[in-house]
């Protein structure tokens, strides 16, 4: 069992609104990244992709969502699926908000040291 190996990992910053902590991960043929995210209310972050299969999870708050060509508001307890390499990102933040993101293939980039 592994329990809270990432608690004093620091938190980053995504931009000027949003943060970033490592929650967990795995490497290997089944490796995934659980990310724990905050933003502040207002801007989000730019559009990106990347080739991991993302999940994320409102815990609490709501934001203007970006997936491809599709644009939705998501709110506390909505979950969205972004699949590998197509652009997304929240557009805004209407208030404060949280949310856990899962990625696998494990994000190399996200891992300490990197």
């Amino acid at each position: 069992m592994k329990t809270n190996l990432f608690k004093d990992y620091p938190t980053f910053s995504m931009g000027p609104t949003v943060t970033r902590r490592l929650l967990a991960c795995e490497q290997g043929e089944n490796g995934y990244t659980i990310n724990y995210m905050s933003a502040k209310a207002g801007n989000g972050a730019p559009l990106h992709s990347h080739p991991h299969l993302q999940v994320v999870y409102i815990l609490s708050g709501d934001g203007v969502f970006h997936v491809g060509d599709e644009t939705m508001t998501i709110r506390t307890g909505d979950v969205v699926q972004i699949d590998s390499n197509v652009p997304h990102t929240f557009d805004s933040f209407a208030e404060d908000t949280v949310w856990l993101e899962f990625f696998t293939p494990v994000r190399e980039d996200f891992l300490p040291g990197k």
